[in-house]
């Protein structure tokens, strides 16, 4: 059974009188890679911010391998915003990196990371694209080899290419050991790499689970057809959530035979419906994008 790295226990954290976070408990074990979700204002940076001592908890107690405060040499932080010095050349900042670590990467170890052309190296930080900027500030984070990484939404800015390859190198530090916490708006990242999802919502943690066992949660179905039949939508029973576009009206039911079996008989095909998935997994993420537009 593996050793517990991260505890928290009841965790609170007041603000002025105002409740951010509320009576917050959970444990990380090593090798675990974790995604904490959920809509802007949740209290995501906040808790990662206590659990790390940037900010003081008000109520409660956080244990990082068994002791109160962080052992900071074996910890590594990606902050939401790049913070490396765009005045350096690449090349200078692995270089400098490598010389406050007490045990560093090689430099054969960094550019198998990176991946970056020769000449790259030779440039300055600030001609780097932005994906590549937040790669390099990622692979910045681990000249030190960190036991227990915090990834604040790691993979913002990257293009699609940058992304898979910043996923392949969490897939390797999976395999070695590392711990890892991570923040995400994509919901691709995070059924596809996290063994266990944190939900936060208003300051409480309402869900500890797994992609898995949310996907197989309580389906809801997302019907869409011609706005030819809106009349016959209004008139069916156990719908909800009724969209009307130029073309199309969309609902949803969490009954869809009850729903179909209304539908063919007011002369609706099977060419004429388009039925759609929808999990609390995706429920999450649209009210996610709804909070950040």
């Amino acid at each position: 059974m593996s050793e517990t790295v991260i505890q928290v226990t009841s965790l609170g954290k007041r603000i002025k009188g105002k409740t951010i976070l509320e009576d917050i408990s959970f444990e990380i074990n090593q090798g675990d890679c974790v995604a904490l979700i959920g809509p802007n204002g949740a209290g995501k940076s906040t808790l990662m911010s206590c659990i790390l001592g940037d900010k003081k908890h008000s109520s409660g107690q956080v244990l990082i391998d068994g002791k109160v405060g962080k052992a900071k040499n074996q910890i590594a932080v990606l902050l939401q915003e790049n913070t490396i010095p765009n005045s350096l050349k690449v090349s200078e900042l692995i270089a400098f990196f490598q010389t406050i670590s007490d045990n560093p990467l090689t430099n054969q170890e960094v550019q198998d990371l990176l991946q970056f052309k020769e000449d790259q190296y030779q440039q300055f930080a600030d001609k780097l694209s932005g994906g590549q900027r937040r790669l390099l500030a990622f692979v910045l984070c681990l000249i030190d080899k960190p036991k227990i990484l915090f990834l604040d939404e790691p993979t913002a800015g990257m293009d699609t290419s940058t992304r898979q390859r910043f996923w392949e190198i969490v897939n390797d530090l999976k395999k070695a050991g590392t711990t890892i916490l991570y923040s995400s708006h994509y919901i691709e990242e995070v059924e596809h790499t996290a063994d266990r999802i944190l939900v936060l919502h208003q300051g409480k943690l309402i869900r500890d689970t797994t992609p898995y066992a949310m996907r197989h949660e309580e389906k809801e179905k997302q019907v869409t057809l011609p706005s030819s039949f809106v009349s016959i939508v209004h008139g069916l029973p156990d719908i909800y959530e009724i969209t009307e576009k130029r073309d199309v009206i969309s609902f949803m039911t969490k009954d869809i035979e009850k729903v179909w079996q209304s539908l063919e008989e007011a002369g609706c095909g099977i060419s004429d419906i388009e039925i759609q998935n929808k999990t609390l997994l995706d429920s999450l993420f649209d009210s996610t994008r709804e909070d950040k537009a």
